[in-house]
């Protein structure tokens, strides 16, 4: 008949003192308490391995951090582990091991290698994606990300929609989904959860830029951009702005590598688009868009026709044109600098009745044709130039009205 063995009870391992000599308390089915000769008390339990049968020990942890409870729990998955043979030992380094691959497979971790991989980005776009980033983090950072759920990214999202900030919140998905898609792309996890999330935000209201589309109003801007009196580079880009309508981080952007002057052109690939289509696009310099260029190029200072005031090697910043227009009394709230696209949107079409499929192709937008195929932006030369000294002629006589 098999000896049986009385279990132990929570008072004996308390009570256990250590002698000259380590022993066992044992409590059943491999599972004991070693008691050593210093007094230290540790759970240990002896098992034979599934495939050799080779009796081994496997140390489950120290008491009183791991109680008597704890350690019979323990017991009980290593049989179930070895009732299905696996031997108990291999699945913990697999844990651990698992355990290890997590900690440095964190949402933050990820997200830092993701953005840090998108350098060729506009140095304010990766600004925005570190900050949406960081947002997130304080949610969700420290958690693998093979254990986030959609109610993770849900719940980080709308306490940003709780404080009104819906753009924000809007963002933060879209950052949160371009680091799902990385992991993804990186065997980090199986699917970009945020996808279950359409439709779960509130959808901010479109906010469309200051643009003043009444001609004599636009008469009187125009009249106080000539009276600028700072840096050269400001003025001049102040008064290109209306009468080219590019975007404010292709002006500031601009190299005079990109010009030909004798072809009266200024080339470049818009910024906005660039990654997308990677298409240039053709500006044809009217007149009086040469004569300021041709005014400029005397103090050129920089690769960078609009460089920074302390740098020649950093374009002019953002806020230079329009806190430029601030000082002449244009308020954020009549005209701002990306609105000038818009004035010349509304004008071209509304005012000289040119075809929207130009004005379209002039502002860098994709046109498409018939067909459906996109046009390229080099097309249609010869109209854009003839529709550009138009406008630069017409915003002359804009100016030349009685205030």
């Amino acid at each position: 008949m098999a000896k049986m063995t009385k279990p132990l009870t929570a008072t004996q391992v308390e009570k256990a003192r250590n002698t000259d000599k380590a022993y066992k308390l044992t409590d059943g089915g491999g599972l004991y308490l070693f008691v050593s000769t210093t007094g230290v008390k540790s759970w240990r339990i002896d098992y034979s391995t599934p495939l050799t049968k080779k009796r081994v020990t496997m140390t489950l942890g120290k008491y009183p951090e791991l109680s008597l409870a704890q350690a019979r729990m323990m017991r009980a998955d290593i049989k179930s582990t070895l009732a299905v043979g696996v031997d108990p030992r291999q699945k913990k380094k697999n844990e651990e091991r698992q355990e290890l691959l997590e900690m440095g497979n964190t949402f933050a971790m990820i997200a830092e290698e993701y953005i840090q991989r998108q350098d060729h980005l506009a140095p304010a776009t990766q600004v925005n994606n570190r900050r949406h980033a960081e947002y997130l983090n304080e949610f969700i950072g420290a958690t693998p990300i093979n254990h986030l759920k959609p109610i993770d990214i849900l719940d980080a999202c709308r306490a940003a929609e709780a404080r009104g900030h819906l753009e924000k919140a809007k963002k933060m998905r879209s950052m949160a989904g371009r680091v799902f898609r990385y992991a993804v792309a990186t065997a980090r996890t199986e699917r970009d959860i945020t996808q279950d999330l359409r439709g779960a935000l509130k959808t901010p209201q479109t906010k469309h830029y200051p643009a003043v589309i009444d001609p004599v109003e636009f008469g009187h801007i125009l009249r106080a951009i000539d009276s600028y009196k700072g840096l050269i580079e400001t003025q001049s880009a102040l008064k290109l702005f209306p009468m080219l309508f590019v975007r404010s981080g292709e002006m500031r952007h601009a190299l005079w590598s990109d010009f030909n002057f004798e072809e009266k052109t200024w080339t470049f690939t818009p910024r906005k688009t660039k990654r997308k289509t990677g298409l240039s696009l053709v500006v044809p310099l009217p007149r009086q868009a040469m004569e300021i260029f041709m005014e400029l190029q005397k103090h050129r200072r920089s690769d960078y026709v609009f460089p920074a005031l302390h740098s020649v090697a950093m374009p002019m910043s953002d806020s230079t044109f329009t806190q430029a227009l601030r000082r002449l009394g244009i308020s954020g709230d009549t005209q701002s600098i990306h609105g000038f696209r818009a004035s010349a949107r509304t004008m071209l079409a509304e005012r000289l009745r040119y075809p929207d499929r130009l004005i379209e192709m002039q502002l860098g937008h994709k046109v498409r044709d018939v067909h459906g195929h996109a046009y390229n932006r080099a097309t249609f030369l010869d109209e854009r130039t003839e529709m550009m000294q138009a406008w630069a002629d017409y915003l002359d006589e804009l100016k030349a009205q009685e205030p």
